[in-house]
């Protein structure tokens, strides 16, 4: 399919349905209360919760943190949301930071959904692998697909315990948005509805033989984040896509995730390279890492015309495979990037999964 009409538009979006969908049925708020990190608070409307998960008996913690309307509300499992973060940035981060003082979860929240945000093990607030307190040549890659999935599968049984429901919304971001694809096609019956934003798939050509050996883990400098941001963004557009108080609010952030990582010269940020290894194992050498025709709930692929990470391509590779989904959707978004949810444009995005999850 081709992209030529697809540049300047504020969302583009192609829709596709092969059967009806069914109803989402009722579900009670009480269940377990899991393990609280800290007591409930509010702050507004938004009720927060913040949530402590034992992944294995191998010393992990995961952190979960919950927003939701401080108000009674009633449960359900079209309006419930678990994000999944990317390769590089915690959910806890990503998916909650206050951009004009309202977050991705925030927004959600005062619409009525009841919104989870993971830090998957070696992110965040979530414990790190033993491996990446020693030198990042001791040990294999940390944190990869299977691992993460576990982790997923983790915090989607207490999800759904805690709240009575049978299913939840995933929405996943980039390497997220894969592991959120592969866990829908693994536990169809979990998954509710799926958003896959700005996802990976197969790129050109193949890795380079010489291509350096991973380590446990990688150090991220700060500001090159801020460099990468609009590298493929049109010059006169640049300034006016994101301000810099919200890429210094969002590297500030970070460095509060990796106190050690912010202490360096010039700061860093300390991710596990497993994400990596997987995608020079199979998308980077031309293998799916899963397959979108597994999928039976009803998919929305959303992204930016100006992802440079995951092109827009890519999205439209996912869209066509999703042969088994009941209604899925493309959406490419105008005057955006692979970092849309902090940008000038991020209601767009916000506006678009919105609808698609309420949509009957």
């Amino acid at each position: 399919m081709s992209l030529a009409g697809f540049v300047r538009v504020a969302a583009l979006v192609l829709t596709a349905s092969v059967a009806a969908c069914g109803g989402a049925q009722n579900g009670a708020q009480n269940g377990p209360p899991g393990q609280a990190a800290q007591p409930a608070r509010r702050l507004g409307s938004v009720a927060v919760e913040e949530f402590t998960l034992s992944a294995k008996a191998d010393g992990i913690d995961l952190y979960l943190r919950n927003k939701h309307p401080a108000e009674y509300y009633d449960a359900k499992p079209g309006k419930t949301v678990l994000f999944l973060h990317g390769a590089t940035f915690p959910g806890s981060v990503t998916f909650d930071l206050p951009v004009d003082d309202a977050s991705w979860m925030d927004w959600m929240a005062k619409r009525g959904y009841d919104v989870y945000a993971l830090d998957l093990r070696g992110y965040g607030k979530s414990t790190r692998p033993p491996a990446m307190a020693q030198a990042a040549d001791s040990a294999p890659p940390q944190v990869d697909g299977e691992a993460a999935l576990d982790d997923i599968a983790k915090t989607v049984d207490f999800i759904v315990s805690r709240r009575n429901v049978e299913r939840v919304v995933l929405v996943g971001w980039s390497w997220g948005a894969t592991l959120a694809g592969s866990y829908a096609a693994k536990y169809p019956g979990r998954v509710d509805r799926l958003v896959l934003y700005a996802p990976q798939w197969l790129s050109e050509g193949k890795p380079a033989d010489d291509a350096p050996k991973l380590g446990a883990w990688r150090e991220v400098p700060l500001e090159s984040i801020r460099k990468r941001w609009t590298r493929d963004v049109p010059g006169s557009e640049r300034g006016e896509l994101v301000s810099r108080s919200t890429v210094d609010m969002f590297l500030a952030a970070l460095k509060e995730t990796d106190p050690e990582g912010a202490r360096q010269t010039p700061p860093v940020l300390k991710v596990p390279t497993g994400a990596v290894a997987d995608w020079l194992a199979s998308w980077g050498a031309g293998k799916p890492y899963w397959h979108p025709d597994r999928v039976s709930a009803p998919t929305m692929v959303i992204q930016g015309e100006w992802d440079a990470e995951n092109p827009p391509d890519q999205g439209l590779s996912v869209f066509a495979g999703l042969t088994g989904a009941p209604d899925r959707r493309y959406v490419l978004l105008g005057e955006a990037t692979h970092t849309v949810l902090f940008e000038k444009n991020r209601y767009r995005l916000f506006r678009a999964v919105q609808d698609f999850l309420e949509e009957k």
